[in-house]
């Protein structure tokens, strides 16, 4: 018998076309508000519904080996190999489609069948053809899956004189057969048509018993009951790669003598399945005619959609000289007397006569400057690949420790399921690792074991369990979290309180009681789900079963997609509502919500439950004291206005509670705090000095006395112009003297070279000093290790002067680049040769090619 593997099949379908498909039918809509509703359309038109489901499976799936093929049988025209050898049979039969991976061209080709005009062919010959194709296609593939698809209303004869050979060799050949009628009667649905004709009893009769009834794998179904098939949900079947690993446990190179190493296998057991991923698509540029994009099937195709390709660029953020720059709306030039509008967040707002350009030039990071860093609270921390060393791990596994089985906690299993099994080339490693296995089975122990899937790879810690198969033993390992995945929460307890004096309370309101506890576990036990169900024998089993509990999402999606392939619109044909296997599980199951109804009475009786209103929202006002019109401002978030007046407390001389009432919180007793109303004899002389929230203080603003300071603003208090334009380098010089911040005064020594190069007026009479002034500046750069801020400062020079927006200063760049390497970027040689830290400088090349870039 074949091997049964997922993909590795050609699927042959035979569609009958005759005349008698071309019939008008009602086909009855799933709707999801009850109102039935109907749609007429061909015969052919419903069965190709279900051919059309089968092809968009295998293109779902995406397996390069899952193949397809279409014969026509009752076409007007004849086209096949069978009928080139031998011209005086099979007449009326066409290879519509070659065997071959199917894509979504070729359910465009599948939508374009009608039905043949004036002629009635026999399926059975198309049957012949198909197969006739299979076996030419598969003459050196023994070993793939052959299935076989027949659609066909039985209602013109077919010959049947050597139809024993053709079932004999279907047989031999393990093809997987399945005959699809229309309106044929069928016992599992209980359908049996009415007033059927004589020619179509006996046909379906010749399908389902002499031909169906003979074959080893043969299936036969009415064309309704095969769409509802269609829409059950299936899952994907795959099968994992097996990879080499190797087991150890000691260290072999170390200590060979203490030592096991083996080579197993690795496989997934378990994978995340996940829906497709929607894509976007743009509208086809229309200087190209979408008429000119032949598809793979030789046809014209009317796609006007494209895929987006995804491009990312960097960009540098400039900010004005004007200080009131950001204030001013952003715009960015884009044609002649024409301005693009950019939103809060940067974003071009465009119009239908208005196209974004492409950014200057100068706008563009290129890859040498851009820099790696990690975040480190609200700074970045830059870094060199070359500063960090990669972890270096051994591929393996490596046992770590053994466990008892019932001291693995069930929360740590995160991840997915990984089998282990024994080499299928080494006998002994076979019986090493089974002996392994069962002796932790034996002993019911769990192994611990670090997974490196590949040298110098990130190490994963997990968990293996010993399972025992009918033929051989084998590990399923399962990730296991590190200390840093741990996450500990406390809770008090429910049964045990004490009070502030550290007295236990054996009454309380949130201790329960014996009748409480009774009703709650008369309650839980009223939900098991484990023993709702019966089989045939009466024997009781579990309500839920995860191999049966399918992902509505995914199969939502899926089903969407389907029915969006072979739907010729979404307005006469809109989509049906998800699978009843799909939602079984979305709601409890009658026999347990009957079972419980007594017990939950019991607990809304004894826990006195009640109905409790709806809590009207109201949204909590987070206006600052500045926002309030003709009030004096404080510094900070504004007080909570209470709008009821509190009760006063220690009014005179002070604000201290002078009593307190205590009240129980979670079994706990409490001082409750009162709101305390502060006047202007009680305020302090400044709102520095009140302490703790101001939200626990209603604070009269009203009677604060005309003489206690006001603060309007918080005053930005800026640091002193050290560094002018008249004689920067001097006024640089006398800052480093008088022991000023080194790196205040490199700022704006750059700040200050800046703006004299790139000013509207350039002295050139000054380029001699300002060359000078950042010599000075690159010396104390090297030597006070401000190395970042003398690379960052060269480099926005030479944006600066390059650019010809707003204003470019090329000639002082080229006498900047007559200076050499006494004028480039900081390098790691020259910081180390000088005693700074190499960390932040560049590289050696990159500093010496940075003139000629």
């Amino acid at each position: 018998m074949p091997t049964q593997r997922a993909g590795y099949t050609v699927t042959m379908f035979v569609i009958d076309v005759s005349m008698s498909m071309g019939k008008m039918r009602e086909v009855e809509l799933p709707s999801e508000d009850g109102k039935p509703r109907t749609v007429q359309m061909t015969n052919l038109d419903w069965i190709m519904q279900f051919v059309k489901l089968k092809v968009q499976e295998m293109i779902f799936h995406n397996r390069k080996t899952d193949m397809c093929g279409v014969i026509l049988a009752g076409s007007d025209e004849t086209k096949n190999q069978i009928n080139d050898s031998r011209p005086e049979e099979y007449y009326n039969v066409v290879e519509y489609i070659k065997i071959a991976h199917p894509t979504p061209a070729t359910l465009t080709q599948l939508s374009r069948l009608k039905p043949s005009k004036e002629t009635n062919g026999d399926p059975l010959d198309g049957l012949i053809v198909a197969i006739d194709a299979q076996n030419k296609f598969l003459a050196s593939k023994p070993s793939w899956t052959r299935k076989l698809i027949l659609v066909t209303d039985g209602e013109n004869p077919i010959e049947t004189a050597e139809y024993k050979q053709t079932v004999e060799a279907m047989n031999n050949n393990k093809v997987v057969t399945s005959i699809v009628g229309i309106d044929f009667d069928d016992e599992k649905i209980g359908y049996e048509e009415e007033n059927k004709p004589e020619i179509k009893r006996l046909v379906e009769k010749f399908w389902r018993d002499k031909f169906v009834g003979k074959l080893d794998d043969g299936l036969f179904a009415t064309c309704s009951y095969a769409l509802r098939e269609c829409a059950t949900p299936e899952v994907k079947e795959t099968r994992s790669s097996l990879l080499n690993q190797v087991l150890r446990f000691g260290e072999p190179t170390d200590d060979p003598d203490r030592s096991i190493e083996l080579n197993v296998r690795v496989s997934k057991a378990t994978a995340i399945a996940r829906p497709p991923a929607m894509k976007k698509f743009g509208r086809i540029n229309q200087q190209e005619s979408a008429m000119d994009w032949n598809d793979e099937m030789g046809e014209l195709s009317t796609a006007q959609y494209a895929p987006v390709k995804s491009r990312t660029d960097h960009f540098i953020k400039e900010f004005g000289e004007d200080k009131n720059a950001q204030e001013q709306p952003k715009a960015i030039q884009n044609e002649p007397n024409v301005k693009i509008e950019l939103d809060e967040d940067g974003v071009p707002i465009l119009t239908d006569d208005t196209t974004l350009m492409t950014l200057p030039e100068n706008a563009t990071s290129i890859d040498e400057n851009t820099q790696l860093a990690y975040k480190y609270g609200s700074e970045y921390i830059p870094v060199d690949k070359a500063d960090f060393s990669q972890l270096q791990t051994k591929k393996g596994l490596d046992i770590v420790g053994f466990m008892p089985r019932e001291k693995f906690r069930r929360e740590w299993a995160m991840g997915e399921v990984y089998y282990i099994w024994p080499n299928s080339d080494s006998g002994r490693d076979q019986v090493e690792f089974s002996s392994i296995v069962q002796a932790m089975d034996e002993e019911d122990l769990c192994v611990i074991i670090r997974m490196v899937t590949g040298a110098n790879f990130a190490p994963k810690l997990g968990a293996a369990i010993p399972r025992a198969l009918e033929t051989l033993d084998c590990l399923l390992w399962v990730q296991m979290p590190f200390a840093e995945d741990h996450r500990n929460y406390t809770f008090q307890s429910l049964d045990t309180l004490y009070n502030r004096r550290g007295v236990q309370l054996n009454k309380h309101q949130n201790i329960p009681t014996d009748d409480m506890l009774e009703a709650m576990d008369a309650y839980v036990d009223s939900l098991d789900l484990m023993e709702i169900e019966k089989d045939e024998d009466g024997n009781r089993f579990p309500w839920f079963d995860n191999l049966y509990s399918y992902n509505p999402a995914l199969h939502r999606v899926k089903q969407a997609l389907f029915h969006a392939a072979v739907s010729r619109s979404l307005a006469t044909q809109p989509l049906p509502p998800p699978h009843p296997e799909l939602m079984k599980y979305f709601e409890q199951p009658k026999k347990v919500m009957k079972r419980s109804k007594e017990s939950l009475e019991r607990c809304k009786k004894v826990f006195k439950i009640k109905h409790a209103p709806e809590k009207a929202t109201v949204r909590k006002e987070t206006v600052l004291v500045e926002d309030r019109e003709d009030e004096p401002l404080l510094i900070g978030p504004a007080p909570v206005m209470q709008k009821r007046t509190p009760p006063l407390i220690g009014v005179s001389g002070s604000a201290t509670p002078e009593r307190k009432s205590e009240r129980s919180y979670g079994g706990i007793a409490e001082d409750d705090e009162e709101f305390v109303r502060i006047t202007a004899a009680d305020a302090p002389s400044s709102p520095e000095k009140i302490k703790g929230s101001p939200s626990k203080y209603e604070v009269d603003l009203s009677t604060l006395s005309s003489q206690s300071k006001v603060v309007t603003q918080q005053e930005d208090i800026k640091p002193d112009i050290v560094v002018g334009k008249t004689s920067p380098l001097e006024d640089f010089r006398t800052a480093l003297a008088d022991g000023d911040i080194v790196s205040e005064a490199v700022s704006q020594m750059a700040d200050v070279i800046k703006e004299l190069v790139t000013g509207s007026q350039f002295p050139n009479r000054r380029k001699a000093e300002i060359l000078e002034a950042m010599a000075a500046l690159r010396e104390t750069c090297l030597k006070e290790d401000e190395i970042v801020p003398w690379n960052e400062f060269l480099r926005d020079l030479k944006g600066s002067c390059l650019s010809p927006v707003p204003r470019g200063n090329k000639p002082f760049w080229d006498a900047v680049k007559k200076q050499g390497k006494s004028m480039t970027l900081i390098g790691k040689a020259e910081a180390t040769e000088a005693g700074a830290s190499a960390k932040y400088a560049v590289k050696n090349e990159t500093a010496a090619q940075f003139f000629n870039e």
